[in-house]
């Protein structure tokens, strides 16, 4: 498709039977930071996620393309590769756009190995932790793509028989500490951050306003 989806675009993706699932774009990695940072930290996750736009996906499967009233968020920020790339074997297709609260926006959490230490990775963050071994958390450093979000998101509601091609349901669990609530607990424990701060008001103390990228 020669069209393109931007952060704030709200769009469908079809599964089977001619059903239909709706999502939003929050940030895209690509055109919102690396294309507009002079010199990309390379201690952030961001350039692992080059091909990648941060979603959120909205409760209900509904039976047309056109747009509910309201929405519910079913999944929270996740990274999946790009709609408008070869990676996306689903159709698609932008029904609105909506303006982006900033402040609103969640990042995935991880815990990998990143220039010799085992860091706590938050969008544009990073924290050294003292931790040997991030194999021990099991947290991926990975994306998915569009055909198993669809998938995740028809699993979540109880809707298997609209599950088509691949879906790794515990691995999609596992790209973000976020869903391992007691252990994210420990971690910001262990690291005195409060697991309560918003990332705009974190990023914001230690210099990294996302305004700039909005």
């Amino acid at each position: 498709m020669k069209n393109k989806l931007n952060h704030g675009d709200v769009f469908y993706l079809e599964l089977p039977d001619n059903k239909y699932i709706f999502s939003r774009i929050l940030f895209d990695v690509e055109q919102q930071y690396l294309m507009a940072q002079n010199q990309p930290d390379e201690e952030s996750y961001f350039d692992v996620f080059e091909d990648c736009q941060l979603l959120e996906v909205y409760s209900g499967i509904y039976d047309s393309k056109d747009i509910p009233k309201s929405f519910n968020v079913l999944i929270p920020g996740v990274f999946i590769y790009r709609m408008d790339s070869k990676h996306n074997k689903l159709k698609w297709g932008k029904v609105d756009s909506k303006r982006i609260d900033y402040k609103r926006i969640e990042f995935p959490e991880i815990l990998a190995k990143s220039n010799g230490s085992v860091k706590l990775l938050r969008g544009e963050l990073y924290f050294d932790t003292k931790y040997d071994d991030a194999d021990q958390f099991e947290i991926d450093w990975s994306a998915e793509f569009p055909e198993v979000l669809a998938n995740e998101t028809a699993f979540l509601q109880n809707q298997n028989h609209l599950i088509s091609g691949e879906h790794y349901s515990e691995s999609f669990k596992r790209m973000d500490l976020r869903n391992f609530p007691e252990l994210r607990n420990k971690v910001y424990s262990d690291l005195n951050l409060d697991p309560e701060k918003s990332y705009y008001e974190l990023s914001k103390e230690m210099g990294f306003d996302l305004a700039r990228f909005y």
